[in-house]
């Protein structure tokens, strides 16, 4: 694809911002560019930390947020998320697709208390502490017996 291509796909795809009387603040709120410590939990117990960056914005005529995250030689992963008031007040539909590890997670949003979380069934994505310029974030695996084993967290950052 020539470089006209792919800034005419990014120039569709990509939104200044939400669409008129829209409210995308739930994930619209972090749109920008953000550092990020990936903590990965393996079951034996041992753990691997690596730096990446996570990018939100605004998507698909502004009726969508959409962000990339990528931890490099692991991930280059991206989200698409939009309210859906036909699956509840407040709730929103997100997917995810990593490419790299060939994964597909598809959730429902909605605010828990101060937190935003995502439930996919057997997978739980939770976004914590929200600050302006910080929050957590974990990713969570049901567990056989229903419990719930933690396989990711990052500590996310800008402007430092």
């Amino acid at each position: 694809m020539d470089t006209a291509a792919s800034a005419a796909v990014a120039a569709a795809f990509l939104a200044d911002g939400p669409a008129g009387g829209l409210d995308l603040s739930l994930f619209g709120q972090f749109a920008g560019s953000w550092a990020l410590d990936c903590t990965e939990y393996d079951p034996d117990g041992s753990t691997t930390v690596r730096r990446g960056e996570w990018h939100f914005g605004f998507a698909l005529g502004g009726r969508a947020t959409t962000d990339v995250w990528i931890l490099p030689g692991v991930e280059h992963g991206v989200s698409l998320r939009f309210p859906d008031p036909a699956a509840g007040v407040g709730v929103w539909r997100s997917t995810w697709v990593g490419p790299v590890r060939g994964r597909v997670h598809t959730f429902l949003a909605s605010r828990v208390a101060d937190d935003i979380v995502l439930d996919g069934g057997q997978l739980r994505w939770t976004f914590s502490d929200i600050e302006a310029d910080a929050f957590r974030w974990r990713n969570e695996a049901r567990r056989p017996d229903g419990s719930w084993r933690l396989q990711q967290s990052f500590e996310v950052w800008r402007g430092r």
